[in-house]
């Protein structure tokens, strides 16, 4: 029962009042990264958990250890949580597992987008990205274009998934090199873009990243960008042959009636909030399509997650708490 796991909230309380061996009084900030995550019952190992701290630091270790001795988290096996579901670990861990699995047709997937036309940097993104899959999961890719025919390249992608590879990946965000700074700046998109793992073209992964990194060091202070190993772009002959036809006036048109098209498809579909949240955006630089307003949704519930943990635990959390 939840209601066993919870833990004496009078005695955290009086704990929580009384300043630590180092004169401090408890991490808030970094309790926030943890509840961040549980909205999707994700615990954190402590790599990430500095990686995602939303203040900068130097003692993540002593930070951990009074958090605990507060019993303001718990550590399981290496993963740390902000409350005492061991079934969250197990979940964790076997989503890892699955997602080395997944990452090796990511990777073959990565190669096949690779030859769509105006296609120069491709990377992996949402849960795949943060190590973690379930059965249910699609592999989301994000990707960097030339500047063209963003909606027949999409158009061209929609029919590929839907004939030869069904269910099996999705592509909501595209963009070109004209548009590599990211307009939507929160907390949620901070870490969407740092836990990109680029599959193909280092040099523009470095690119894009050095444009975004100094507004996402303003919610992730600690962040660094990965630099694995990845396959470099080489331009395919009927890449080439395509990207010809569709930069003709014809290839112009037809790209713009097919952005019309998808405007009207999602504005049929999507309400009408989705279009406000900036989650559905369509022009000729940029195509970003979520049918629901997913990032405000997890921006809502991560606010609710703060001020039931500040209930629950009754703890004294500074005024920045909320913030």
């Amino acid at each position: 029962m939840e209601e066993e796991r919870l833990i004496n909230f009078r005695e955290i309380t009086s704990a929580s009042r009384q300043p630590s061996a180092n004169g401090r009084t408890p991490h808030t900030s970094l309790i926030k990264t943890f509840l961040y995550f549980a909205i999707f019952k994700h615990p954190l190992t402590k790599e990430e958990a500095l990686r995602y701290c939303q203040h900068s630091t130097s003692s993540i270790d002593a930070e951990l250890t009074e958090l605990l001795d507060k019993k303001l988290l718990f550590k399981i096996q290496d993963f740390y949580l902000p409350y005492n579901y061991p079934e969250w670990v197990e979940r964790r861990i076997k989503g890892n597992i699955l997602s080395e699995k997944k990452m090796i047709k990511a990777r073959k997937m990565a190669k096949i987008l690779n030859y769509f036309p105006y296609v120069r940097s491709v990377m992996v993104s949402g849960s795949l990205s943060k190590g973690f899959m379930d059965e249910k999961s699609d592999i989301d890719f994000f990707i960097i274009m030339r500047p063209g025919s963003l909606a027949i390249s999409k158009f061209l992608m929609g029919l590929f998934r839907r004939f030869f590879a069904p269910k099996s990946f999705c592509i909501n965000f595209l963009i070109d090199t004209d548009n590599l700074q990211i307009q939507k700046k929160n907390l949620y998109t901070a870490i969407e873009m740092v836990t990109l793992i680029p599959m193909i073209d280092a040099n523009l992964y470095k690119i894009f990243m050095r444009v975004n990194m100094d507004w996402i060091r303003n919610f992730l202070p600690n962040a660094i960008p990965g630099d694995p190993e990845m396959m470099p772009f080489k331009k395919k002959g009927l890449q080439s042959i395509l990207e010809t036809i569709f930069s003709s006036s014809i290839g112009s048109q037809l790209d713009a009636k097919l952005r019309e098209k998808y405007k009207r498809r999602l504005a049929l579909r999507a309400a009408k909030e989705s279009h406000e949240s900036g989650e559905v955006v369509i022009n000729k630089g940029v195509i970003k399509l979520h049918g629901k307003p997913y990032q405000k949704k997890i921006m809502n519930l991560y606010s609710k997650y703060q001020k039931d943990f500040y209930i629950e635990r009754e703890l004294v959390f500074n005024e920045h708490f909320h913030d």
